[in-house]
């Protein structure tokens, strides 16, 4: 459970830092500066759902794998709704100046660089977490109640049918021999 608490903060740390990174310096602001979002801003609600629901996608199960991408349309979409949920946490009781090159002074949830790696990370690893490993049956499963095994499955014969199908089998099939 820890390692896939550790997993699911990493990938999301990686994703949101991608993410925050591309946002913070690709767009630079009219100055020649670092993107300040507004703290509590559309843009800032638009970022952390963007990032949370592309984390939701690629956290836990794979999207590649057979069947899978279902269950990760739903955590991308959950993912949505979270990371807005975490962004309005963060900025209405949690808005911490903190210094940062190029811009003096800001609220954490002002710099996307800051912000989206932590809200990733939250959402990825509990996405992670809930992740069940169903790769296939357990090793070393024996047979319990209920299973069949091999190619063979028990047919449920009404009584009349089964006393003639037994004497119809038995009057076609060859007599055994004895040595």
């Amino acid at each position: 459970m820890l390692k896939r608490l550790v997993v699911g903060l990493l990938k999301g740390l990686v994703l949101g830092a991608a993410i925050g990174a591309g946002i913070q310096y690709g767009l630079h602001s009219a100055t020649g500066g670092p993107l300040l979002v507004t703290s509590g801003g559309l843009l800032g609600y638009l970022l952390a759902m963007g990032t949370s629901g592309t984390t939701g996608v690629f956290a836990g199960k794979p999207p590649w794998r057979e069947g899978a991408w279902i269950e990760a349309l739903l955590k991308g979409l959950v993912g949505v709704g979270i990371g807005a949920l975490l962004y309005w946490l963060g900025s209405a009781y949690g808005a911490v100046q903190l210094p940062f090159p190029g811009v003096g002074s800001a609220a954490w949830t002002a710099l996307p660089v800051i912000f989206l790696p932590a809200i990733a990370g939250v959402y990825g690893s509990l996405v992670e977490l809930d992740n069940s490993d169903d790769g296939g049956a357990k090793k070393g499963s024996g047979g319990g109640k209920g299973e069949t095994r091999g190619p063979r499955a028990r047919v449920a014969v009404d009584d009349d049918d089964a006393l003639g199908a037994t004497e119809h089998a038995a009057s076609t099939r060859p007599a055994r021999r004895r040595i």
